[in-house]
């Protein structure tokens, strides 16, 4: 994803409210809709059923919007529920909690936390004079956060920290970028053990762009290790709402996108898995305009998106969701391009039977959220306000 789409949601609207309390009043004020005596009173307003079979969450961002609004949808439904406004929020890997980026209370970024719910915000203190604190992602027992960092005064401090979740202490360097500038992955940029972290640095010098061609970096979660993944010659990046790269679930392998030379000049693109030790590179599945690389849970696949036709993407050849084995075997197409929407970002529900995705008709940054199943069945929009969305499917046990 660029910088611009991992800002998550906007300010929320009143339109809408409004609307609702006017057309209640209305109907609570006519004579025509009043219950006469032993009539049935009107049936409830339900919400249309949907069909997800896990929760998610999501914030949407509107065009000139600075700020974004949360909500959550429960399983079978298709009501918002608000849970409260902030900016480049991630979940907790138990759902419990997320995190979002905001300005302490002497101007600098860092890091709140609040609870699923909405409840028991409260910002970090950065245990450090001049550090500011940015994007990150949690540790997979929810204990440290890892964040891009940077000091204003003195450049030569810019790279990524760890610190707890619990007070913001225990502050610990994890990598230097020099000229660059490093981004963790979007999350989980932890392996699943924790001893790992996956993040990008921009592959020219005195670059700082997470827009830029990428280079993809492994590193110790006490920043140790550090190993470069992508083959030299060769780049990513972040994708708008994406999933360039990905951990298989044991923590053992990584999927990434990447091609030869710039990422954006040469769209022709594969998916390459290579161990976590930097062993076993091979490149999997069929080349072309390639943009994710999401390894499912249970590690039977990973969902990609590539434009139809194998060639660049344009109007007449949008993106679409594909699945394969983690051997590239067992292609299959989930989307097709005769509603002329493209698909991007997909994300796997907890149990891998189902896919959030976006799609949207020609502006990347303007989607709406859909769900699949993962043999292709019950492809459905979840929204309907073409907006920039960030998504996540919550855990069983988030409040």
């Amino acid at each position: 994803m660029n910088g611009s789409s991992r800002t998550a949601g906007l300010r929320r609207t009143t339109a809408g409210s409004l609307l609702a309390v006017m057309l209640a009043s209305a109907c609570t004020s006519s004579p025509s809709n009043a219950t006469s005596a032993g009539s049935s009173p009107p049936p409830p307003v339900v919400a249309p059923a949907s069909p997800l079979r896990s929760p998610i969450v999501f914030s949407r961002l509107l065009p000139g919007a600075d700020e974004g609004d949360l909500y959550r949808i429960d399983p079978g439904r298709t009501d918002e529920q608000r849970i409260r406004s902030i900016n480049e929020w991630t979940l907790s890997p138990d759902g419990q909690s997320f995190m979002g980026v905001v300005l302490g209370p002497d101007g600098r970024l860092t890091t709140a936390i609040f609870k699923a719910n909405g409840s028991a915000y409260h910002v970090l203190p950065i245990p450090d004079p001049t550090l500011q604190i940015g994007y990150g992602s949690w540790s997979p027992d929810g204990s440290r956060i890892a964040s891009e960092a940077w000091d204003d005064d003195n450049p030569e401090r810019i790279g990524i920290y760890s610190r707890r979740s619990s007070d913001g202490g225990g502050l610990i360097r994890l990598t230097d970028a020099g000229t660059r500038r490093d981004y963790p992955i979007p999350p989980p940029a932890f392996s699943s053990d924790g001893m790992k972290l996956l993040f990008f640095r921009p592959h020219a010098k005195g670059e700082t762009g997470d827009s830029a061609p990428l280079n993809l970096f492994v590193v110790d979660a006490d920043g140790g290790g550090l190993l470069r993944l992508t083959p030299r010659g060769m780049t990513s990046s972040f994708i708008w709402a994406g999933s360039t790269v990905s951990w298989s679930p044991d923590g053992t392998e990584v999927a990434f996108v990447a091609s030869r030379g710039s990422f954006w000049e040469n769209r022709s693109r594969s998916v390459y898995v290579v161990g976590a030790d930097g062993s076993g590179l091979r490149r999997i599945g069929p080349r072309g305009d390639i943009y994710d690389a999401s390894w499912s849970p249970d590690g039977r696949w990973i969902a990609f998106t590539m434009a139809s036709g194998r060639i660049r993407w344009d109007a007449q050849h949008p993106l679409q969701l594909f699945l394969m084995h983690s051997d590239g075997s067992g292609v299959v197409q989930l989307t097709f391009a005769n509603d002329g929407l493209f698909s991007l970002g997909p994300k796997w529900s907890p149990d891998s039977s189902q896919l959030l995705l976006a799609r949207g008709g020609g502006d990347e940054t303007m989607t709406d959220i859909w769900s699949v199943d993962i043999d292709g069945s019950d492809l459905y929009p979840i929204t309907h306000a073409p907006a920039g969305y960030a998504f996540a499917w919550l855990a069983a046990d988030g409040v």
